[in-house]
């Protein structure tokens, strides 16, 4: 491609900046001779389908079209960017031999650290690919990190991309709508003191089945449902174990095996966090779906499991019982101490435990209805296993 074809489009753009740049500026391309460009489709079925290009002395340009997101374009870089935040142009050029066309401007961007400076996501990767299929050239438009004197440009080719396009098209016919690395991973949420599924956990649950079509290595869906911790523990224990009723139930209705499927319950003894805001409580409602490559425990091993757990919940409850704590220290001194105290006594500054608690400032969110009306015997455990401080 001809260089002065496009310098003057370049210099467009930069305008601005060349006005205060120094007089000898200079112009840096980087593009791939007519002669050897390509474009290379690549990718693994239902998950990833990749477009790129070969930029020599500089990197490689690549279209990558993952299931559950939309297209994305990184630029690769042989030397690692030392710089954050340098601001970089990225336009749309016709060729040379394309007179009617007209530059513009897809959109601007900032470099980061490293040797992957650039990513473009849609809708703007998503308009450079369609720049490139009607011809026309994305540059990527930058100043020397070094000294900032130059104006360097990174373009692709349009040139033989039609072939590698279709095969490209043809990849991501096969990619699916959720993403794969998410779905082995579900966290299922449920409203106050309820175990009913909602209509994104139910579309979650399909997703599980269509995956395991593509892929034989998943032995096991484990499910470990939580409740927050309000109310009373055993209610919460009762709680969590119909909201994994619910998940298994629904997943052996759209056709998971049973035998694949193993599910605990927990109550609220693994909040993921802080139960006391709401916020924090509505998260900890909820069911952790995991696909694994291991086969779930037989009977006989999920009775021996189940009981170590019960055992465990029973020694902890024990442990945390305030008949279990040790006497409470008085507050006050003798009369005896105190009226051994010296002058200097006097003058010393209050003790850590004479002064007031210190509260947040920030009252503790709470818009949730109130906890289920019953007789709650839980003032008996300490729930947060802390001792009592003395004041």
């Amino acid at each position: 491609m001809n260089k002065n074809c496009h310098i003057p489009l370049i210099f467009v753009s930069f305008l601005t900046v060349l006005l205060w740049l120094p007089a000898y500026a200079a112009e840096r391309e980087y593009i791939v001779p007519m002669e050897k460009s390509a474009w290379i489709s690549a990718g693994t079925k239902n998950q990833v389908c990749t477009l790129s290009q070969i930029i020599p002395f500089y990197g490689e340009g690549k279209f990558i079209h993952k299931s559950g997101h939309k297209v994305k374009f990184d630029l690769l870089s042989d030397k690692p960017v030392q710089d954050d935040n340098v601001r970089i142009i990225v336009q749309s050029e016709p060729p040379s031999w394309r007179h009617d066309d007209t530059v513009f401007e897809i959109g601007q961007f900032d470099f980061v650290r490293g040797h992957n400076p650039l990513i473009v996501q849609s809708p703007h990767a998503s308009r450079m690919l369609q720049q490139v299929e009607n011809g026309m050239t994305p540059v990527v438009i930058y100043r020397d990190m070094a000294d900032g004197r130059d104006i360097i440009a990174v373009m692709l080719s349009p040139i033989n991309f039609r072939q590698a396009l279709a095969e490209y098209r043809e990849c991501e016919k096969t990619l699916m709508d959720f993403d794969l690395d998410e779905i082995k991973n579900l966290k299922l949420y449920f409203a106050t003191n309820k175990d009913t599924l909602t209509a994104r956990s139910k579309n979650d649950l399909n997703n599980i089945l269509r995956y395991l079509k593509m892929d034989p290595s998943i032995l096991q869906i484990k499910v470990d449902a939580h409740a927050d911790s309000r109310g009373r523990r055993r209610f919460n224990d009762k709680l969590s174990e119909r909201r994994s009723a619910a998940v298994v139930k629904y997943l052996i209705s759209v056709g998971a095996k049973p035998e694949m499927v193993y599910s605990v319950s927990h109550g609220e003894r693994k909040p993921d966090h802080n139960n006391k805001t709401a916020k924090g409580r509505a998260q900890n409602r909820r069911a952790d779906v995991q696909l694994l490559t291991t086969a779930p425990p037989t009977p006989e091993e999920q009775k021996a499991i189940e009981e170590a757990r019960k055992a465990e919940r029973r020694r902890l409850l024990t442990e945390r019982s305030i008949f279990n704590r040790e006497p409470l220290e008085s507050s006050k001194k003798p009369e005896a101490e105190k009226s051994e105290g010296t002058p200097a006594d006097a003058g010393s500054p209050a003790s850590a435990d004479a002064q007031p608690n210190q509260e947040s400032n920030s009252d503790v969110v709470d818009d949730e209805p109130p906890a289920p009306n019953f007789i709650n015997f839980d003032h008996l455990v300490d729930k947060n296993n802390q001792k009592v401080k003395s004041k």
